[in-house]
């Protein structure tokens, strides 16, 4: 009897102390607000850690904020009866939400946020919680509430666990963040050795300043987020640079919580999609084409069309087998070219037009080349087949096309130097698109350098219209013996600078170039002052150009001598990480390149490739902006 009395009075023990529940308000709902549903529960560990789990529940269209609600909204907040010194929010990485341009940050459908309270609680906690919901209206509701805390409920413990799972961890997303603020904009860079998915960036805005929609732009390994700041209406934001930035980056299931302090803000690379694929093409095809009248590749091309007269009786067969030939030869040469670009891409390798002048064996191995081809246009030497030999090709109708074959090569080899108008903008795109887009643009640079040799393939007929044979031919031998001479001499220009520290610019420049950084640009922004860069290489034939007919004219000169204006110079003739850098976060894949910076040019002004007295003067003093 005794017995059974005891285990009675502990049932009803139990069932009056539910030491097993977590305690609960109940779901709370308002009678001007029947959107939105809440819940806090509470549960406290033997430690004395208190977790409490918001939960809310939310009609479809309706939606709530994040910590830091963006543009409109306000932030859950509660106000405890006895306040609390140590409530600690951990929030759940939110969504974006964009409606008329204006941008915010929250939640949908349900949500449920945990809480920790590190003080000595009173046995019961009571508090109002103030929740903003938001459709075509926006509500603020108040829900008083009241809970006591109890020990041990394992539904609450998976509850609690489950919503600590959407809170994004400290470390484990990125491998590199940088944060950078210039010309009302802030600038986010993340690198992440895994690759990016599907990003997404989520901001705490500082009191004094708004952020626009974040525009994402992923290149391989790296993320760039810019980002529009304001201060709230229509005025220009602070200036960020200093100050501590916190931000959430999510991809696919994984997020992290991070701080950084804002810097001077990266350069963003130009978005080569920016082109449908067609006008890239486009531009591809006319960038090959004009390359055959730079002076790296005239010479080769005046050699081609002088084989057609330097031998009596060809027919229109034999030409056009020549032609094709060297059509074959030019189009297979930047096809390795687009495997070479491809292997440097996928090894992590610099990439550019060009680079190969940067080795000294290549280029030795073209001046012997070059100077093999001219003595033999002067007449030096001849190379005398056998009668066996002569017989087979003559009985062959002309079937021994490998050396038109090299020369379409040869000419390509010639043309990478050179960085003619579409070809620069064709090539960057390229080399900073996928792979099956870089071989495209390639194909297509390649088809458009042939269209001359093309031309004459398909009109035979146009070559056999040219002069008959006679003394002049003497003359246009020699003529192209000098332009291969030349060709061969400005090769071996190219070495001296592999055997020594530095390179002296031209004697005839009296501007105080600077070396050329990031930071150098943005010392010089600070100071109000203008800056002029120029990337060079000795073997670039078209840098020489615009040195001698622009950049060394006295009038250019005067002007980038002026004392609000920093010259700076970075030279690509030997292989530099620094300027390859500089170049791909511009887009450029080549060298020449020019830029103007300014107060009233602070993100830059790109100069077209080949530059004109006029273009850099007005540049100039458009970036100059109101004393």
């Amino acid at each position: 009897m005794l017995s059974l009395f005891r285990q009675t009075v502990i049932c009803l023990l139990l069932l009056w102390v539910p030491v097993s529940w977590a305690a609960q308000s109940g779901w709370l709902h308002f009678a001007d607000n029947n959107h939105a549903s809440v819940r806090l529960r509470a549960d406290t560990s033997p430690q004395g850690e208190t977790q409490v789990l918001l939960d809310v529940k939310l009609e479809d269209g309706w939606k709530t904020y994040w910590r830091s609600p963006g543009d409109g909204g306000v932030a859950p907040t509660i106000t405890w009866n006895e306040p609390l010194k140590a409530a600690q929010w951990f929030w759940p990485v939110p969504q974006r939400f964009d409606v008329a341009g204006i941008t915010t940050q929250g939640y949908q459908h349900q949500v449920n946020i945990p809480i920790k309270l590190a003080d000595k609680l009173p046995t019961k906690i009571a508090g109002v919680l103030t929740l903003s919901t938001c459709k075509d209206v926006c509500l603020l509701t108040d829900f008083p509430f009241e809970i006591t805390p109890m020990q041990g409920d394992a539904t609450f413990a998976h509850d609690y666990a489950q919503a600590m799972g959407k809170v994004p961890l400290p470390n484990g997303l990125t491998d590199v963040l940088k944060a950078g603020y210039h010309n009302a904009e802030l600038v986010v860079q993340a690198t992440r050795s895994a690759g990016w998915q599907k990003p997404e960036l989520y901001l705490d805005t500082p009191e004094d300043a708004s952020f626009g929609k974040p525009k994402i732009r992923v290149d391989g390994e790296t993320l760039w987020a810019t980002i529009p700041v304001s201060d709230g209406w229509d005025g220009v934001g602070p200036d960020l640079r200093g100050r501590h930035l916190s931000l959430v980056i999510a991809d696919n299931g994984v997020a992290q919580q991070s701080s950084v302090t804002i810097d001077a803000a990266p350069m963003v690379p130009d978005e080569g999609d920016d082109l449908a694929l067609w006008q890239v093409l486009l531009l591809a095809l006319l960038g090959g084409f004009i390359l055959n009248l730079m002076p790296c590749v005239l010479p080769v091309l005046g050699m081609k069309l002088g084989s057609v007269l330097l031998v009596e009786k060809q027919d229109q067969r034999q030409i056009r087998q020549q032609f094709l030939a060297s059509f074959a030869g030019i189009l297979t040469s930047f096809m390795a070219l687009a495997l070479l670009m491809t292997v440097l891409r996928l090894t992590h390798q610099a990439v550019g037009w060009g680079i190969q002048f940067q080795n000294v064996w290549f280029i030795g191995f073209m001046v012997l080349v070059m100077m093999i081809f001219s003595a033999n246009l002067f007449g030096l030497f001849e190379i005398h087949l056998s009668s066996k030999v002569t017989t087979k090709l003559a009985t062959q109708g002309g079937s021994g096309l490998s050396g038109h074959f090299w020369q379409g090569a040869l000419a390509t080899l010639l043309a990478t130097p050179c960085s003619a108008p579409f070809l620069g903008t064709a090539v960057a795109i390229a080399l900073g698109a996928s792979l099956p887009t870089l071989w495209g643009i390639f194909f297509a640079l390649g088809v458009g350098m042939s269209l001359p040799w093309l031309l004459i393939a398909m009109r035979p007929s146009l070559a056999l219209r040219l002069p008959k044979p006679g003394r002049w031919m003497l003359w246009l031998r020699r003529i192209l013996a000098v332009m291969m001479l030349g060709s061969a001499l400005w090769l071996a220009s190219l070495l001296p600078v592999h055997f020594s520290a530095t390179a002296n610019g031209p004697a005839e420049e009296k501007i105080a170039w600077q070396p050329l950084s990031e930071q150098a640009i943005q010392d010089a922004l600070a100071q109000n002052k203008r800056v002029f860069i120029d990337v060079t290489a000795d073997w670039c034939i078209t840098c020489k150009i615009n040195k001698l007919n622009v950049i060394a004219r006295d009038d250019v000169q005067a002007a980038l001598q002026e004392p609000d204006v920093v010259a700076l110079r970075g030279d690509w003739t030997l292989p530099s990480k620094e300027i390859t850098e500089f170049l791909k976060q511009r887009g450029q894949a080549g060298v020449p390149f020019n830029q103007v910076y300014g107060p009233n040019s602070p993100a830059g002004k790109p100069l077209p490739t080949l530059l004109t007295r006029d273009v850099v003067l007005n540049s100039l003093t458009e970036a100059k902006g109101n004393k």
